[in-house]
């Protein structure tokens, strides 16, 4: 796989895909985007979605009368827009390719096993500098004018449990992260659970 070309690939359609939604949405403020639901299985891989939302539908939920509350700033199954179909689909040949590349030649559940390792740890890798290089496109106004200073793209995979955290790192920038306090806050509370 031409991983390079392949990042590049994720960079365009998710940049155009987070163009058409700012200037189909210009009032709102879009904060974040996010990419969420990975799937891998010993014969396939599908495109991960993308999802982006704005402050206005940021919701602050008390659970069961309880005491404390929860955000749903960074869960993107609770976002507006939790699956933007049109990055996810102009990746689809891709993750064809990684899928034949990857599984094609495994013949024993040993080898699909050591596949599936190997694709994830690549996919986890370049899919981290994709959110980096999106995030720095935003932030240089690459996107669309109405993006805050703060905006970030990252991977934001709850399905995951205790690799969330390592995922979060991995897809920011050390030096972005404390410009996004909401981030950092949400990254200490997975560290310390």
């Amino acid at each position: 796989m031409d991983w390079g070309a392949f990042e590049t690939a994720w960079h365009d359609s998710g940049c155009r895909t987070l163009t058409a939604l700012a200037e189909a949405h210009q009032g709102e403020r879009l904060y974040a985007a996010a990419f969420h639901l990975f799937y891998m299985d010993g014969t396939e891989i599908l495109s991960p979605a993308l999802a982006a939302n704005t402050e206005a539908a940021v919701n602050e939920v008390r659970p069961g009368g309880e005491d404390h509350r929860y955000s749903t700033r960074f869960i993107p199954p609770e976002w507006r827009w939790d699956v933007l179909d049109a990055a996810s689909d102009a990746m689809s040949p891709w993750y064809h390719r990684l899928t034949e590349e990857y599984f094609a030649a495994a013949a024993t559940e040993a080898e699909t096993d050591a596949a599936i390792d190997a694709l994830e740890a690549a996919h986890d890798a370049a899919m981290a500098r994709v959110c980096k290089a999106m995030t720095t496109t935003a932030r240089q106004g690459g996107i669309h004018g109405s993006l805050p200073p703060g905006f970030v793209v990252l991977i934001l995979e709850g399905q995951r449990g205790d690799e969330e955290a390592g995922l979060i790192r991995q897809s920011v920038d050390p030096q972005v992260l404390p410009t996004v306090p909401e981030l950092a806050e949400n990254l200490r509370q997975l560290e310390e659970t």
